[in-house]
């Protein structure tokens, strides 16, 4: 007895016509001949000679290399699950404590665990251009500003009742005050963007008009670089230009310096009892013969603050119905901390933590003001820099109780597929177990990546819910495959049939994790950073997961089979039921008599495998059509849900300014701007001349060129300065109302001093705006005309940096390639599953058709998310570089188990094999849509286009696994596995359930094959 306790069962158990493998070497009534046999039948040509004992033994002896390596893989592949299932049995606890000891090795990575946050580091390819420019200009700008705007609409907002609400707002923004984490109290002065103000000394300016001579000019910029501009009138008065140096520079050191801002405001200081005496004439004049603001004495356009324009005859502003105000925060880039002020969704720009407090009392004080403010007629809208980054992250995590929700929903659907209904077969232990296993996994996985310090990202929280999905799916084969061993050899001890059980599921689980994990190894290729950390994210969680699922999940298994032939309660463990109460109360197999139904009735018939395999051309015929048209589009705003109070500010910018487009800068690094001056003019006058895809162009050369030729009478496009000339003119320049705006264009190596020659430049921009583009092929183009324009400006001086930056870039970059990542990623997922499937499954047809399925699955998607509305972008790349691997474990199964069943043609092969395996295969896909289903009314854009994409890809998954493939192997199938270890084939419904009878002891309710329960006492498990 002892001896028989440790042999293999199929060399010594037989029964119903199931697998034996004596010592004789016969394998279900089939003696395999030895290999020296095979290779001698094969080369005598003696093959159809051998003796007759069985008819598969001259098959064997036929047997192509292919065929005896199938041989040989399957017979280890179910040996070894075969042994481990039968010590996990006998070791149930010790599996348990070492599967423990595991998460806890593995938890010990978690000491270098770092999320990251930077948006760089996440969305950008690391080898773009785009990030090293932005590097750079991090390194050399070393500072830069966020702005926050607030905006008022109505029917004319220049009247004084607006102006007076705008008032109102900006003594509430400017006043208030905010601690900081080192208990500084700190206002809108410490973290603004400071200017010089000089006012003082342009105040006469402020009512200066363009002369006929400036009006003449507006064409200027279309003349030729080499042709003199008309000269501008000088001014009366210029105090950096008529003020000896002596004089002017000591008052300029006294100058005081104020907060940068764009106000309407700043026409009258500020002051809100002037504001309060204003008329409607009063504020249209002043408005419209203002171009220096008397508040910071630098050169302002406030017409463009304003919306809605109506202009008289003469072109004056009479009217507008929006306005807008922007405070500008300064932000020292070399106190940036992502870990500290980035968000979880790493959608936060480049701020520091002033900065970040600052605006966060900020949106509270405007949120408050616009519900104290706002009237019928009149309306608040606003934004922060960080109100992007606040409501995207918002926006992606404000759903995380759904998905919670869909756990719990899981939950209690493997509750009804894995249980029966009695008060012992409740599978509540197991079922919580089994999503314990997937915790498991997803802690031992990313334990194991942060030990080798790969980063996990904001997209890397949707990753337990797909470790649901696949760990889930792999428990219902296993229960389906436990169950078939039960009612087929019901007199086994349990060890043997938990041996048996992961004989057969431990290889077709094996093939759908390996799978998975080659199309998650093969997706980390990507140029994304954030992909390719979920990717290794994903690989490593999986493969953890197969491995709990196949040891710690069979360990608890076996101790509730312990529980339930002891008769303890499945929520009460200490209750112990006598017989009659353990009786089921309901056991009526559904799901095997409609899918026998379905399939031998309707599916396998000629006529319905001709209809399957009609409606499967034609509806990928329409969606080759669909996926040809499919685009790439990715728009930021699609992260920001409707009701918010960011997407109504956007709205209202679009319609209000719909000609704002996208800021952009030309960066020059240490050049000899001497000698690059006619270069740098003929740049300028290309940008203003790209009116079909540039707003509007503001370059501090233009400005200095008028400024030299106004008061030095020299023309710098034609004239050539010294070095020494071109000094002092630029000093003078920057000192002055023209000029002293352009300061924050220029960075120096050295301070720049009043009176003293400009230090050498180190950088200098030249700001510009995109037209409001939309679709990829219009900004991309646009993108690529002025790098061209720049390439052709034959700089060479110096270190010959010159590129062009804007934030929008971080955004087109990705657009730039996410196509060509997707479809590289697919295929190359494509071809590593495939080379999987063909190292574990060993039959060239059969993955062939698996390759096939997955294929059609995934151009059937791409087809109907067109149709959806739905385009290529990142969110929809990461879902789709799931759907590979989602998608092959439906095939996979199917597929893997037709080659176990060796019984009858390939039309009663096909019916069986979805009569075992494919209730399983749909109660998996079924638990992932049902889990997902919550997420259909999602506000956040990344769960909405999930569950989209995941609903088209596990509905043509399983048409396709469940549906097309059965039919296909039932034309054109392959031959089983010679000598398949793995077959667990039975007469299909040797017992029916009788039509007349609603439940009875004989009949299952939803489990997957129908079972004889066996009560057996503890001591004969």
């Amino acid at each position: 007895m002892e001896q028989q306790k440790h042999q293999h069962p199929t060399e010594r158990y037989s029964q119903k016509g199931e697998f034996t493998m004596n010592g004789n070497g016969h394998y279900n009534g089939l003696r395999v001949p030895s290999e020296e046999n095979l290779h001698k039948a094969a080369e005598n040509g003696t093959a159809a000679h051998l003796p007759a004992e069985d008819g598969d033994k001259q098959a064997l002896a036929k047997l192509h290399c292919m065929g005896r390596l199938s041989y040989h893989v399957s017979v280890a592949i179910g040996r070894f699950f075969y042994r481990l299932g039968h010590w996990i049995a006998n070791n149930a606890w010790k599996t348990i404590g070492l599967c423990w000891l595991l998460v806890a090795l593995c938890s010990v990575g978690f000491v270098r665990f770092h999320k990251e946050k930077s948006p760089m580091k996440l969305w950008i390819p690391q080898g773009s251009k785009f990030l090293q420019d932005t590097n750079w200009l991090i390194e050399h700008f070393k500072e830069g500003n966020r702005i926050e705007t607030v905006m008022i609409t109505a029917p004319d907002v220049l009247v004084p009742e607006v102006l007076q609400t705008l008032a109102s707002i900006t003594e509430q923004v400017e006043g208030f005050k905010f601690d900081n984490s080192e208990g500084q109290r700190l206002g809108w002065t410490d973290v603004c963007h400071k200017v010089p103000l000089i006012a003082e000394y342009t105040a006469d300016g402020a009512r200066r008009k363009r002369n006929a001579e400036e009006l003449e000019l507006e064409d200027a910029s279309k003349a030729p670089v080499t042709t003199r501009r008309p000269k501008k009138s000088k001014p009366l008065f210029t105090p950096v230009i008529d003020v000896p140096s002596f004089l002017f520079c000591p008052m300029v050191e006294r100058l005081a310096v104020g907060c940068y801002g764009s106000s309407l405001l700043e026409l009258w200081k500020y002051n809100r009892t002037t504001i309060a005496g204003l008329s409607k004439e009063e504020i249209v004049d002043k408005l419209n013969r203002t171009t220096i603001s008397p508040m910071t004495g630098h050169t302002v356009q406030f017409a463009e603050l304003l919306g809605d324009v109506q202009r008289d005859w003469s072109g004056r502003i009479v009217s507008a119905g929006s306005l807008v105000t922007h405070w500008f925060v300064h932000v020292n880039f070399s106190e940036v901390d992502s870990d500290v002020s980035g968000n979880a969704a790493g959608t936060e720009d480049w701020v520091t933590e002033n900065a970040v407090l600052w605006e966060e009392k900020f949106l509270k004080i405007v949120a408050k003001a616009k519900r104290e403010l706002s009237t019928n007629e009149t309306s608040v809208y606003y934004s922060a820099g960080r109100s992007y980054g606040d409501i995207s992250e918002e926006s992606m995590f404000k759903d995380m109780d759904k998905l919670v929700y869909g756990g719990i929903i899981m939950f209690v659907y493997m509750q009804l597929v894995l249980s029966k209904f009695s008060w012992t077969e409740f599978r509540v232990i197991l079922g919580s177990v089994g999503l314990m296993s997937v915790g498991m996994g997803f802690i031992s996985g990313c334990g194991l990546v942060a030990a080798i310090g790969v980063s996990y990202g904001p997209v890397h929280t949707s990753l337990p819910f797909l470790l649901m999905g696949l760990g889930v799916d792999d428990m219902f084969v296993m229960m389906a495959c436990y169950r078939k061993v039960r009612k087929v050899n019901p007199d086994l001890p349990l060890a043997e049939r938990m041996g048996l059980m992961l004989q057969h599921a431990g290889a077709s689980i094996t093939v759908t994790s390996l799978t998975d994990i080659v199309a998650f190894v093969v997706g980390s290729v990507t140029v994304i950073p954030s992909l390719q950390s979920f990717c290794i994210y994903a690989a490593a969680g999986v493969f953890m997961m197969f491995f709990f699922v196949i040891t710690f999940f069979v360990a608890i298994f076996t101790l509730d089979e312990i529980r339930i032939a002891s008769r303890r309660n499945s929520f009460l463990l200490w209750v112990v039921h006598d017989e009659k109460s353990t009786a089921l109360w309901c056991e009526y197999n559904l799901m095997h008599r409609f899918i026998k139904v379905l399939y031998s009735k309707f599916l396998l018939t000629p006529i319905g495998k001709t209809a399957i395999i009609l409606s499967v051309v034609l509806m990928t015929t329409a969606n080759v059509h669909n996926l040809l048209k499919l685009r790439q589009k990715f728009d930021p705003n699609w992260f920001i849900p409707e009701e918010t109070y960011l997407n109504q500010f956007v709205v209202k910018t679009h319609e209000h300014y719909p000609n704002a487009g996208y800021e952009a800068l030309l960066l020059f690094g240490n050049l000899n701007y001497t000698a690059e001056l006619p270069n740098l003019i003929r740049v300028t006058r290309e940008l203003e001349n790209r009116t079909d895809i540039l707003h509007s162009v503001s370059s501090w050369v233009t400005p200095f060129q008028d400024f030299v030729y106004t008061h030095y009478d020299k023309d710098i496009a034609v004239d050539t300065l010294s070095d020494s000339n071109f000094r002092k003119y630029l000093t003078k320049f920057l000192f002055s109302y023209e000029g002293g705006r352009y300061q924050m264009n220029i960075k120096f190596a050295d301070k720049l001093k009043c009176g003293q020659p400009a230090p050498n430049i180190t950088v200098s921009t030249m700001d510009f705006k995109f037209k409001p583009f939309k679709e990829r092929e219009e900004y991309l183009p646009a993108k690529y005309a002025v790098e061209d324009m720049l390439e052709r400006s034959q700089i060479n001086s110096g270190d010959q940096f010159r590129t062009l930056w804007s934030k929008i870039f971080g955004n087109w970059v990705t657009d730039e390639i996410i196509d060509t990542e997707i479809y590289r990623n697919i295929a190359l997922a494509l071809v590593g599953v495939m080379f999987c499937s063909v190292v574990l499954i060993v039959n060239l047809q059969i993955c062939f058709w698996i390759f096939v399925c997955v294929l059609l699955t995934l151009v059937n998607v791409g087809g109907l998310m067109q149709v959806w509305g739905l385009t290529l972008d990142l969110v929809s790349c990461i879902a789709l570089q799931l759907a590979v691997g989602l998608c092959v474990d439906y095939a996979a199964h199917i597929g893997h188990t037709f080659l176990t069943i060796n019984k009858g043609d390939r039309n009663r092969r096909s019916l069986e094999t979805v009569l075992h395996i494919g209730a399983a295969v749909f109660y998996g896909g079924g638990s992932t849509i049902l889990s997902l289903s919550i997420l259909s009314g999602s506000q956040a854009y990344t769960y909405r286009t999930f569950f989209k994409i995941f609903l088209l890809v596990i509905s043509y998954g399983l048409f396709h696994g469940t549906i097309l493939l059965p039919v296909i192997l039932s034309l054109i199938g392959p031959a089983p596995y010679s000598g398949s270890l793995n077959s667990l084939h039975d007469t299909i419904n040797n017992n029916p359930t009788p039509s007349k009878q609603l439940c009875s002891a004989n009949t299952e309710m939803i489990s997957f094959i129908g079972d004889q329960q066996n009560k057996k006492k503890p001591s004969e498990l």
